[in-house]
């Protein structure tokens, strides 16, 4: 269907005449648009009697082929998610739960609004919004070639006539339809897509010459990504970190600073401060939420990062062959690589402070990067056994801090690097409370002798069911984390006094994470958390 310009269906238009007043209407604007993603947030999206539908086009086909950054959320997934996401989570409230197999959220969602907002009680749900109203969302930012690109929402609509008419009554009733910064919307094919009177038009023009859903890269991205759960992603960073320094950007960090004046520092240094962080942005990444009956995953694919420098092929893999009751570990394939990589990064952006360092350390009789490499080693893990759970008892029994360091690489050499750091802390105990193996090219090293041991002499975490349901691809990750919760459930849960929280943080058995960085620049990464069976 061609899109209609806005204003089909001669809604009022009085934000043509009116005074811009920005930061009134903005926030009447993101109030309008966060309550419209609340009302399409659920909707039955876990209902579990529901009937399969969710048919049509998907919201990139109303978004321009320049989005950057774009989610999408399925309010009417898979039978099979559905009843999932049910059984996960029924530890919950027995009315929450009951809301989810059978009633509409979204209707819950506006009366929530409703009685935290006067305004929208001049809307009633059931006529002004349900009859239009249908299963699928998204929100994209849209570079423009200006300092503030557009951002819209995608709704799949049912019925144009009827959407305008109640999104009509919502601008009035949130009195967001004066000046620039005003809500206005355009019709595309099976969608109304939200932004504001100003990016209205521009909007719709690249809607009109190419759409996300036909860029080659996104189709490419979401075909790779495969089944796209109840709510998915996509991002192209190299537009989006050119948006660093957008007036929309740094209003985005002064909220934050009010809050924190720490996260301003961090958010500057994620925003593109740095000419660092600006070489770094490139590639692309998609992700997808997922249920299954035993556990809850965010799995994502990435493409075109950066990977020169790695060589990839075989390692270690460490992790696979620790204990099997293991609380916690974090591993890394070639992160000599990676460090060097890195340091080189550094070293061409801040020339004389890395100078600086490399001049220090040779003074004290070491050289960067190499001898920081060999620590790091082709594979590493850092682990965490179920000695570590004593520690509240007695904290000065080394055997109850069962904490080990594991690499492969020079142990000759890691040896003598540790002996000359030692003799450097003037400390002659350092040196005897750091116990060291070395087993055929692998150096382990941690203070409790029964655990140094333990994971010097091996075991099959990777044969264990519970790590395997968490980090299902570990033997060919290239970075993993495992943390074991049911291990740890003693230290924490007697600490939850609310009897149903309690009950549903049992459900968690663990959690895993596992990333691959191919050397094409293409790579995966899952999020995983695991239900109790």
């Amino acid at each position: 269907m061609t899109a209609p310009p806005a204003g089909t269906f001669d809604r009022p238009q009085s934000h043509a005449y009116a005074e811009p007043t920005p930061p009134r209407s903005r926030s009447f604007l993101l109030i309008a648009l966060a309550v419209l993603a609340a009302l399409v947030i659920g909707g039955g999206a876990w209902a579990a009697t529901r009937m399969l539908g969710g048919g049509g086009d998907q919201p990139s086909s109303a978004l321009p082929a320049e989005t950057a950054a774009y989610v999408s959320l399925d309010i009417n997934p898979s039978v099979g998610e559905k009843i999932a996401a049910v059984r996960f989570f029924q530890g919950l409230d027995e009315d929450v739960l009951e809301t989810l197999r059978d009633g509409d959220i979204r209707e819950k969602a506006f009366d929530w609004m409703a009685e935290e907002d006067e305004a929208f009680a001049a809307i009633d749900y059931r006529e002004d919004i349900e009859p239009w109203l249908g299963d699928r969302m998204a929100l994209g930012i849209v570079p423009n070639g200006g300092e503030e690109p557009y951002f819209g929402i995608a709704l799949q609509v049912k019925d144009e006539e009827g959407a305008d008419a109640g999104l009509t009554k919502l601008q009035e009733a949130t009195n967001a339809s004066e000046g620039e910064d005003g809500l206005d919307w355009y019709f595309h094919g099976d969608y109304a897509v939200l932004t504001t009177t100003a990016a209205v038009g521009g909007m719709q023009d690249l809607v009109e010459a190419g759409t996300l859903a036909d860029k080659e890269t996104f189709r490419s991205d979401m075909d790779a990504l495969g089944d796209q759960g109840v709510l998915s992603g996509w991002v192209d960073v190299e537009p989006l970190a050119a948006l660093a320094d957008s007036p929309l950007a740094q209003q985005s960090m002064d909220d934050a600073a009010s809050l924190s004046p720490s996260a301003y520092g961090l958010l500057g240094s994620l925003t593109g401060q740095s000419d660092l962080a600006q070489d770094a942005a490139t590639g692309r990444y998609a992700a997808a939420l997922r249920f299954a009956e035993g556990n809850i995953e965010v799995h994502g694919v990435t493409r075109g990062i950066d990977a020169a420098g790695i060589e990839g092929g075989d390692s270690g893999h460490l992790v696979l062959d620790l204990p099997e009751d293991t609380v916690a570990a974090i591993s890394q394939e070639h992160g000599d690589q990676l460090l060097a990589r890195a340091y080189a990064a550094f070293k061409e952006q801040l020339p004389t402070e890395m100078a600086d360092a490399e001049a220090q350390a040779a003074e004290a009789g070491f050289t960067l990067p190499d001898d920081i490499q060999t620590l790091l080693g082709s594979s590493l893990v850092l682990s965490v056994g179920p000695g570590i759970l004593d520690l509240q008892d007695d904290t000065e029994d080394f055997d109850n801090w069962a904490i080990a360091y594991r690499t492969e690489t020079d142990t000759a050499k890691v040896e003598d690097l540790l002996m000359r750091a030692f003799e450097l802390t003037g400390e002659p105990e350092a040196e005897r409370i750091a116990l060291r193996r070395s087993d055929d090219g692998v150096f382990t090293v941690g203070v409790s002798r029964p655990y140094v041991d333990a994971v010097a002499e091996g075991g099959a975490l990777g044969n264990h069911t519970t790590f395997q349901d968490a980090v299902p691809n570990a033997e060919d990750a290239d970075s993993v984390f495992y943390l074991n919760i049911n291990a740890i459930e003693d230290l924490y849960l007697a600490e939850v006094a609310d009897a149903q929280a309690r009950e549903s943080l049992e459900q968690l058995a663990a959690v895993g994470f596992s990333a691959t960085l191919g050397d094409d620049g293409n790579g995966t990464f899952t999020l995983r958390f695991v239900a109790d069976e």
